[in-house]
């Protein structure tokens, strides 16, 4: 059962009032684990010129992590994935050797670089698996038909009702909310500037200590910005769109639906967010670029700005406390997620 809250999306919270961040317990023990699985847009990215920052699309683990548990009771705790990029085949392969079962997947929208790693998300090819899909019902499909057009023939040779996982998938259409109850967390939902229409989602830790802000894709510019600032305001994390460069955005690819480093920045300055994750980085932006234009670009407005990068975690109770790098786990986390089924049988 999923429990919905909150009007129509887009609705603009009052701009004086308090973000819940600052009427909760300070002592909280549960860490949300972030783990970026899948940086980049459009396209996945290969070759040498990609290798630093990784060249999956996107896909976000959200994991609630109690500190006061030891490992082994860790290894059992699922969480929430925003998106289905080709980033979630090695999050689906890290969750089976930990022994997850159950799987909540919130999706922005359905545009292909956003929902084509599903062709090879293990867990689908398993009978002993539950996979929540959470996302919009649109050109007079459901939800359901919709994920079930993307695995039919002649574009994929196994269809939606063929896969092993059938019976237990389960479809839930966001259209209309404000946000849901997802596996104990509340996720507040935006809708964005993009064609064919994309959603924003913020995702709270079970006390709603912390939170992240998974932005992608949206345009700047739009009455949608105003929503923007006031849904993301406070947030720990904010991820968001900066396929572009603000001089390369203005040249060529106004109207495309994404947005610049500039204007993330200055989205997180105006918000006070705690640290601003340059995200879905352009198929055709190398390594080089990206730190030496787009980054800079961030910095100049937002200091706790920095590049998203495949398969780096982080600890955002800790990023609270002590700011990003310190908050920066570089495979930590990820190995303990590849290790922790061996671990548990030894």
């Amino acid at each position: 059962m999923t429990l919905a809250f909150g009007g129509r999306l887009g609705t603009i919270r009052q701009k004086n009032a308090a973000p819940s961040r600052n009427l909760i317990n300070q002592d909280s023990t549960v860490s949300q684990m972030t783990t970026l699985w899948g940086c980049r847009g459009t396209l996945p990215a290969v070759g040498q010129d990609f290798v630093l920052y990784g060249g999956q699309t996107s896909c976000v683990e959200i994991r609630n992590v109690n500190s006061s548990l030891s490992g082994s009771e860790l290894s059992e705790s699922s969480g929430i994935i925003c998106d289905a990029g080709t980033g979630i085949i090695g999050m689906g392969d890290a969750a089976l050797a930990r022994g997850q079962k159950v799987f909540h997947i919130l999706l922005s929208h359905m545009h292909y670089d956003h929902i084509m790693g599903l062709t090879r998300f293990a867990p689908l090819f398993c009978s002993d698996t539950q996979i929540h899909f959470y996302g919009l019902a649109k050109e007079g499909q459901t939800l359901k038909e919709l994920v079930g057009r993307f695995f039919a023939a002649p574009f994929f040779p196994i269809e939606l009702k063929n896969l092993p996982s059938h019976s237990y998938l389960h479809f839930h259409e966001l259209n209309g909310l404000g946000g849901v109850i997802v596996n104990g967390s509340k996720v507040e939902i935006q809708e964005l500037n993009h064609p064919q229409q994309a959603l924003g989602f913020r995702i709270f830790s079970p006390d709603s200590f912390t939170s992240v802000s998974y932005i992608t894709d949206h345009e700047h510019g739009t009455r949608f910005d105003d929503e923007l600032m006031a849904f993301i305001e406070k947030t720990d994390l904010f991820l968001f769109d900066t396929t572009y460069s603000q001089e390369v955005y203005l040249e060529k690819h106004v109207g495309w639906g994404h947005s610049s480093a500039t204007k993330g920045a200055q989205f997180a300055r105006n918000a006070h967010v705690g640290a601003y994750g340059l995200f879905h980085h352009d198929p055709d932006a190398s390594d080089s670029q990206l730190e030496n234009v787009l980054l800079p670009e961030a910095q100049k407005i937002f200091a706790a700005s920095f590049l998203c990068k495949e398969k780096d975690s982080f600890d955002l109770k800790r990023m609270r406390s002590e700011g990003v790098e310190k908050a920066r786990i570089e495979g930590e986390f990820l190995n303990f997620c590849h290790k922790s089924k061996s671990t548990k049988s030894a």
